[in-house]
């Protein structure tokens, strides 16, 4: 039995020291945190257990304060967006011989939501947990809580933290002095970033109102809800301009991230000139600042925060590739401002990056690391500011290039007005100032060219016969080169008509001596010799419209078809001759192709039919009548054009034979010089 005795002894000495050295080995896996009066922001992670709370589970620190506990080996610790809830605990150790030692517990999240923090005191009921409150003597954007810990004491502390937000617990130990200081340097920061921001809207908006340049509008719009954005990101928006608990700026967090990533995709189109480009980049752009605003239009519904807080902390990185890909292809293409543009966005995505890479514990928690987002948007906006300037010294350069070729250009055009002035005296000069005045005969003519000087002429030619030539020619094309060959034209006519009563000779010595001297250009002709005392016309064309012979005592309308080349075609030019008798009261309309083929609106040809149809109701008006009905009724089917597409030349020839004793002179003239 002794012996029995001595081994259950054994057994429990045993048991004790097993788990004696057991608990010594727990308290070295998680270590008590040392606290002193010289604390900088010292990290407490690494001295804490953490552990998720299960579903249902009763959340009283009592109950959760068991559980299953994992040490943590990271002094920032990041769960992305969860909507889990997490508990920490973590002990620590006031030195023996200082006094009490004040100092903060800081969690370097002011996003995040819930955040409860549990000390565990003795009371008359044993242990419990007791709810330390935030200091709010403090203005601070962090959660700061002040603990007063005595010499020589160990306490223990519990803490529940929640949020919406990316989770991300990074717990540092501060002494009062050092943590002022800190205050003073981090609000300092604040303030230049966001006065920054302030400025740039403020400079950027009398811009985008003196300037007119869209590019403006969108840049100051992206920096309004950018600094919306950050606000809420950096607590600023909770702690200074609108006070709020966190989950208030947090709800609308999404919505202005998302407008920021919209307006900034719009400037950068608008910036670079995107709408230059062809294929799909242009429509990217469009894409993707439409899907941003529907998602500004989705986070205003909280019941899908989750879902947009995910989407938009990708959605960015997608909307930069394509800035930074369009950027380096308008730098690539010679586009100057883009080179700041392209630097900028780099920046941004480095620093955002380095954020990135904090949060998930990669690289050390620093000063730098911890604002680098917020530092690499300061260093974005001052490129981009130069960008815009940069963009300016291009536009005024643009303009002043433009105004330098305007002011040739004007040169250009007086020189220009000055030939026209001398060309459009030399159709004047070329052209009949008169009507003849022929016994039986009266002529009207209307003529009115394309621009300043036209391709049409007419000329008249008074034979020794007795008979009087009747010439008429059309320049293909207008302006300036038909004009001069037109004169070319009245000299050949007025040698060659002089020399041959045979309309048919006549126009084929006029091809041969200007055969050469066409350029591209060709010409129809219509030349008639009537005899004024008998009504006997002799009649050749050169690829003319067909002439219209109208009988007064019948009413029919004819045409007088005479086939022949085209003059500028060939040296020997193929053409024929016919005669015809006009009867007293017969007239006969000589006109080209421009009245025939003036276009509508519609790109509808005026045509024949119209054409034969306004001579025929006009029969009975003088010729002068004619022609101006039949004018104003192109104009109106041209829709009242200042210029007709091509010139319009409409001359009339009456046959009226009376006695010799009741002659008189008659002369109609009706010119219209456009």
């Amino acid at each position: 039995m002794n012996i029995f005795r001595k081994i259950r002894n054994f057994s429990f000495i045993l048991l004790i020291l097993i788990l004696s050295i057991g608990s010594l080995y727990s308290q070295e896996d998680v270590p008590v945190f040392p606290i002193s009066g010289s604390m900088s922001g010292t990290p407490i992670n690494k001295f804490t257990s953490i552990r998720k709370i299960r579903p249902g589970e009763v959340q009283t620190p009592t109950d959760l304060e068991s559980g299953d506990w994992t040490k943590v080996d990271k002094d920032s610790l990041s769960f992305s967006f969860t909507d889990d809830q997490f508990l920490i605990k973590f002990k620590i150790q006031a030195p023996p011989k200082e006094g009490t030692i004040s100092w903060y517990l800081v969690l370097n999240n002011p996003g995040m939501e819930n955040l409860i923090v549990y000390k565990r005191v003795w009371g008359p009921g044993g242990w419990a947990w007791s709810e330390l409150s935030r200091d709010l003597r403090m203005s601070y954007i962090q959660p700061a809580f002040l603990i007063e810990t005595p010499p020589n004491k160990q306490e223990e502390f519990l803490i529940h933290a929640s949020t919406r937000r990316s989770l991300v617990l990074n717990f540092q130990a501060w002494a009062p002095k050092e943590f002022a200081a800190h205050i003073q340097m981090e609000n300092l920061f604040l303030g230049i970033f966001f006065g920054a921001i302030g400025i740039m809207l403020v400079y950027n908006g009398f811009l985008a109102f003196v300037v007119k340049d869209s590019s403006y509008f969108f840049y100051v719009l992206y920096l309004l809800f950018y600094g919306f954005w950050q606000m809420a990101v950096t607590g600023v928006g909770p702690q200074y301009l609108i006070p709020a608990p966190a989950t208030s700026w947090n709800d609308y967090l999404t919505g202005f991230a998302f407008l920021s990533v919209a307006f900034s995709l719009l400037f950068t189109r608008s910036f670079l000139h995107m709408e230059r480009e062809t294929g799909w980049k242009n429509y990217a752009f469009l894409i993707l600042s439409g899907v941003a605003i529907l998602g500004f239009v989705a986070s205003l519904f909280s019941s899908i925060y989750g879902p947009m807080i995910w989407a938009v902390s990708w959605y960015p990185f997608l909307a930069a590739v394509l800035v930074i890909y369009s950027a380096a292809i308008r730098l690539r293409r010679g586009y100057r401002p883009a080179r700041y543009f392209l630097l900028a966005w780099s920046v941004l995505i480095l620093f955002v990056l380095i954020t990135a890479l904090r949060n998930l514990s990669i690289i050390q928690d620093t000063e730098l690391t911890h604002w680098s987002a917020q530092f690499g948007s300061l260093v974005e906006m001052t490129l981009l500011s130069f960008a815009l300037a940069d963009r300016i010294k291009t536009l005024e350069k643009d303009s002043l290039q433009a105004r330098l070729e305007n002011y040739e250009n004007q040169l250009k055009l007086t020189e220009i007005e000055q030939e026209l002035k001398i060309a459009r005296e030399l159709q004047e000069s070329i052209l009949p100032d008169r009507l003849p005045e022929v016994k039986n005969l009266k002529l009207s003519v209307r003529s009115e060219f394309a621009s300043s000087v036209g391709g049409d002429f007419y000329d008249f030619q008074h034979l020794e016969s007795g008979k009087l030539g009747i010439f008429l020619s059309d320049v293909s094309g207008h302006g300036v080169p038909a004009a001069i060959i037109s004169s070319m034209v009245k000299l050949a006519f007025s040698i060659e008509s002089r020399k041959n009563e045979d309309p048919a000779e006549v126009l084929r010595s006029i091809n041969r001596s200007l055969s050469g001297k066409y350029g591209k250009h060709f010409i129809t002709a219509a030349y008639l010799l009537i005899d004024p005392a008998n009504g006997k016309v002799t009649y050749s064309n050169a690829g003319h419209p067909p002439i219209v012979a109208i009988d007064k005592e019948s009413g029919d309308t004819k045409e007088i078809f005479l086939p022949g080349w085209i003059m500028g075609m060939d040296p020997n030019l193929k053409n024929s001759v016919i005669e015809f008798q006009m009867k007293p009261g017969d007239r006969l309309i000589i006109y080209t192709d421009g009245i025939t083929e003036a276009r509508s609106k519609n790109g509808e040809i005026f045509g024949f039919q119209r054409y034969y149809k306004l001579l025929s109701e006009h029969m009975q008006s003088s010729g002068e009548k004619l022609a101006e009905d039949l004018f104003a009724t192109v104009r109106s089917f041209t829709g009242n054009r200042k210029h007709f597409e091509d010139d319009l030349t409409f001359l009339v020839l009456d046959y009226l034979p009376i006695p010799d004793e009741s002659f008189k002179k008659e002369i109609t003239s009706s010119f219209s010089k456009s």
